[in-house]
């Protein structure tokens, strides 16, 4: 992959089986990632490195896929681990030489933003063309649960009715993998990869919420909420 037009095209199209794979997204992720590093960094890299960047953090990729490797206990593990490290991995290069900051920055804007626009789209379709929307968003909520996360996600479901469904995540593997690496403080950009779908929601077209009001990025646990709102029919206006 040489370009981002070439990453973007690379996004899984929708069919029955597997819908959500971690196998399947990381490896395109990681591609489009090392493709808006190179495009960021531009000419000040070859000032600061002596190594291409690209190469300095695929290097230390390695050493980190070495050092969490315990924590691996299947393939959905294996692709969500390489997920999380690649951002410890670009942070660990760049950080000594744009501070902390400026890292974080960098870091977040190739994880989140390279496919963020073929992700809305995609989600904007499925719940415009969703006789309930609320119903399709829970369901691949819940087919995620388990093809794209697994065993080594703990989740409850405290409300799961036909107005609300909540989700609590009890254990967070790719929490797990942050603090392994010794980079817990890079959960807000991991966490802020669900924005990525969750923004395509539109409460007055699909008559539905989501609200995510604490994550491990704050807290001890990460609650989703998924929630109907009112349709309310006749001649009465909604505001």
């Amino acid at each position: 992959m040489s370009d981002a037009t070439t990453a973007r095209s690379s996004v899984p199209p929708h069919r029955d089986e597997p819908r959500f794979d971690p196998a399947e997204w990381t490896p395109i992720i990681e591609r489009a990632f090392f493709v808006r590093l190179l495009e960021l960094l531009g000419s000040r890299a070859a000032t600061v490195w002596s190594q291409p960047v690209d190469e300095l953090v695929r290097d230390r990729l390695a050493a980190l896929d070495t050092r969490i490797s315990p924590l691996v206990a299947n393939t959905m593990d294996a692709a969500n681990a390489r997920f999380t490290a690649l951002a410890v991995a670009a942070y660990d290069v760049v950080e000594p030489v744009f501070g902390p900051a400026e890292a974080a920055s960098i870091v977040e804007d190739c994880l989140n933003s390279p496919l963020r626009e073929d992700i809305l789209a995609g989600t904007r379709g499925m719940l415009d063309h969703a006789d309930d929307p609320f119903g399709v968003l829970v369901a691949a909520s819940k087919e995620r649960e388990q093809s794209y996360f697994g065993p080594s996600f703990h989740f409850e479901r405290p409300v799961d009715d036909h107005d609300t469904y909540v989700l609590d995540v009890r254990r967070c593997f790719f929490h797990d993998v942050l603090v392994a690496a010794g980079r817990s403080e890079l959960q807000p950009i991991l966490c802020r990869f669900d924005l990525n779908w969750a923004d395509a929601i539109d409460a007055s077209r699909h008559h539905l919420r989501f609200v995510r009001p604490v994550t491990f990025a704050g807290g001890r646990a990460c609650r989703m909420l998924f929630t109907r709102e009112e349709h309310l029919p006749g001649l009465i206006t909604e505001s």
